[in-house]
C-alpha cells in the first residue's frame, strides 16, 4: 500500500476544530490558593497543611498583636548606633520568621483602642544585674502567653566571647527573640540542635542562620492564636 493511500482524507480538518479560547470554561471559579504559600487547598479547609496559615475569610480578626518594645536598648557605649543598625536587621528577621503566622508584630506601643491590653510584650533590654540565661518568658503549653524578656546585653557578650561579626549578631538577636515570641505562642523546646526552639540557643548554630518555624510549630501557634482570640 502506498503512503498515499494509507493517508486519512477523511480526518477533520483541525482548522474546522473551535478555538481553544472558545472551548475554555471561563465561568469555571479558579481553585483557592493559600495565601501564605500559594499551595492548592480545599475551600473546607481551615489550616493549610503546608505552612500552617490560617485559612479563614478574615484574617485580622484572629491575629494576636505582640509588642517587641526595643525602648530601653541605649547601652553604656559611646557608638549605639551600631547596636541598633544590628537590632533593626535583628528585627526584620524576626519579623519574617513569623510571616506564616497569624500575628501583628510592632516595635511601637499597640494601639489601646485595637488591642486594648489583650497583647504580647517582649521586652528587649539590657541591664548589669549577672544573670545565666538570654531571655525569660511566661510559657503554658499551647496556650497563649502575655509576657517575654530578651536581655540583649547577655546575647552581647556571648557573642564578644566568640568574635562574632555583626551579621552573625543579628542572627542570634533575632533567634533569641523569636525563641521567647514561640514560647509565649505555646510552643515548647525541641530536641533538635539547629531548631529555633532549641533548649539553650547555640551560637555557633544560631548566628549562621535566622531564625524560622517548620509547618507543625505553625500550626500549633496558629491554633493557639485561634483558641485564645475565641475564648
Amino acid at each position: 500500500m502506498s503512503l498515499y493511500d494509507r493517508l486519512n482524507l477523511t480526518k477533520t480538518n483541525r482548522k474546522l476544530q473551535v478555538p481553544i479560547w472558545e472551548r475554555i470554561n471561563l465561568d469555571r471559579p479558579s481553585k483557592p490558593r493559600c495565601q501564605g504559600c500559594r499551595s492548592h487547598i480545599q475551600t473546607n479547609w481551615r489550616v493549610c497543611p503546608y505552612c500552617g496559615w490560617l485559612i479563614v475569610s478574615k484574617n485580622s480578626e484572629v491575629r494576636h498583636c505582640v509588642w517587641v518594645n526595643i525602648s530601653n536598648m541605649i547601652i553604656g557605649t559611646e557608638d549605639n548606633s551600631t547596636i541598633l543598625e544590628v537590632m533593626a536587621d535583628a528585627l526584620a528577621k524576626v519579623f519574617s520568621a513569623f510571616r506564616s503566622v497569624n500575628v501583628f508584630l510592632t516595635s511601637e506601643p499597640p494601639d489601646e483602642k485595637e488591642w486594648n491590653q489583650n497583647f504580647t510584650h517582649v521586652y528587649v533590654f539590657v541591664d548589669q544585674e549577672p544573670v545565666d540565661y538570654l531571655g525569660i518568658a511566661s510559657f503554658r503549653h499551647s496556650k497563649v502567653t502575655d509576657r517575654a524578656a530578651v536581655r540583649v546585653d547577655q546575647v552581647l557578650h556571648a557573642s564578644y566571647r566568640v568574635s562574632l561579626n555583626l551579621s552573625q549578631l543579628s542572627n542570634l538577636i533575632a533567634n533569641t527573640i523569636t525563641h521567647e515570641i514561640g514560647h509565649t505562642l505555646g510552643l515548647d523546646h525541641s530536641q533538635l540542635p539547629t531548631d529555633v526552639m532549641h533548649d539553650g540557643l547555640d551560637h555557633g548554630i544560631h548566628s549562621l542562620m535566622p531564625p524560622s518555624f517548620h509547618a507543625e510549630q505553625i500550626i500549633l501557634m496558629n491554633n493557639a492564636i485561634r483558641k485564645h482570640k475565641s475564648s
